[in-house]
């Protein structure tokens, strides 16, 4: 498929969209952004190609048109493009998307930005035509040592001409419900609302909105730090407790998340928001949630080793767990809960004590 001049049969033309990763969220947004589940429509002619290192993930994708290792159950449409190729991945791409797992998206940055000049072609939705891509980050986490947000991290590896045009995606985003049509919004974040908008543009879909905001730094850790909380919500599931008690959890949670996400730099409407309080809510109480499931796991007295290896995927919970209570520590914050969900990771506590006592 060529990327310029091509025509949909609506007339207008087609844009390019690379996502860089073939995991859950990935191929989710994969499926929703090309259209590909009956009834499903896209909004709008994209060319979505999905890029990923795993030669058995591409090949079943490819020939199979299904993804069973990360979205079981979910038929992926034959326009979908995998390749395992990052040029030809980012090849005339609009918008570049990662959802690769935090801890290797330096390495991933690193390589697009070696790619990029050999990649570069027309980016018909560009913000103002030109070749130089969007690059929105939807992987969730804080790098390990220096604390940097993933916009960061990209945009530390990237070439300058990328300097303004790293975006932050977050909020309720469950693949399960998401690859099967259920409608959803999310924030995407730029400190020039100019350019979350021709994001938006480029990536809504009638089931996929987007709240353009400008507190990147607010929408990125609520991503963060909504999955260390999300553990507590397990904790209640595996110990047989209700939504009563979740939902006095909830009200502890989210104080403690915004004070700890304003002292790092967000804004306290931000968690209050999408980012925050809804991708809170979806992780917390959906049983397709990683983080979720892991909390369940802790309150039936598995080690943390043992829960991670029969959880399949990525769990960022518990590095985020530990990475928040560093950066409390740092900023001289007390968290009642997110020390109680350390605890309960650590088993050094009674998680249903623990529960009990903080609700109160």
């Amino acid at each position: 498929m060529t990327v310029s001049g091509h025509r949909a049969e609506s007339g207008l033309a087609s844009v390019r969209v690379a996502i860089l990763g073939a995991g859950n969220l990935g191929t989710t947004l994969g499926v929703v952004l090309i259209g590909g589940v009956p009834g499903l429509r896209a909004g709008r002619s994209r060319e979505v190609v999905l890029w990923t290192i795993e030669p058995d993930v591409a090949r079943e994708i490819r020939d199979q048109h299904l993804n069973t290792k990360y979205l079981p159950g979910v038929p992926l449409p034959r326009a979908l493009v995998v390749t395992g190729d990052l040029h030809e991945a980012i090849a005339g791409s609009a918008v570049v998307v990662f959802t690769v797992p935090s801890k290797v998206v330096r390495e991933v940055a690193r390589q697009l930005g070696e790619a990029t000049g050999a990649a570069r072609g027309p980016a018909p939705d560009g913000p103002s035509g030109g070749a130089v891509p969007l690059v929105v980050s939807a992987s969730k986490g804080l790098e390990t040592g220096s604390y940097l947000r993933m916009t960061e991290v990209i945009t530390s590896e990237l070439p300058a001409s990328f300097a303004g045009r790293v975006l932050a995606m977050s909020g309720p985003s469950i693949a399960h419900e998401l690859s099967r049509g259920t409608p959803t919004a999310v924030a995407l974040a730029c400190r020039e609302p100019r350019l979350a908008r021709d994001a938006r543009r480029i990536l809504a879909t009638p089931v996929l909105r987007f709240q353009v905001s400008r507190d990147v730094a607010g929408v990125e850790l609520g991503g963060v730090l909504k999955n260390a909380y999300a553990l507590a919500f397990g904790l209640c599931d595996g110990l047989g407790l209700g939504l009563n008690t979740k939902a006095a959890l909830l009200a502890r949670a989210l104080p403690e998340l915004s004070r700890l996400g304003v002292a790092l730099g967000g804004r306290r409407a931000t968690f209050y928001g999408l980012a925050g309080l809804g991708d809170l809510v979806g992780t917390g109480l959906s049983d397709h949630s990683r983080n979720r499931r892991m909390g369940e796991e802790l309150a039936r007295r598995r080690s943390a080793d043992d829960a991670l290896v029969s959880i399949p995927g990525v769990v960022e919970g518990i590095g985020s767990v530990r990475l928040a209570r560093e950066l409390a520590a740092r900023h001289h914050l007390r968290l009642p809960l997110l020390e109680g969900i350390a605890a309960a990771i650590d088993q050094t506590v009674d998680p249903l004590k623990m529960i009990i006592r903080l609700i109160g």
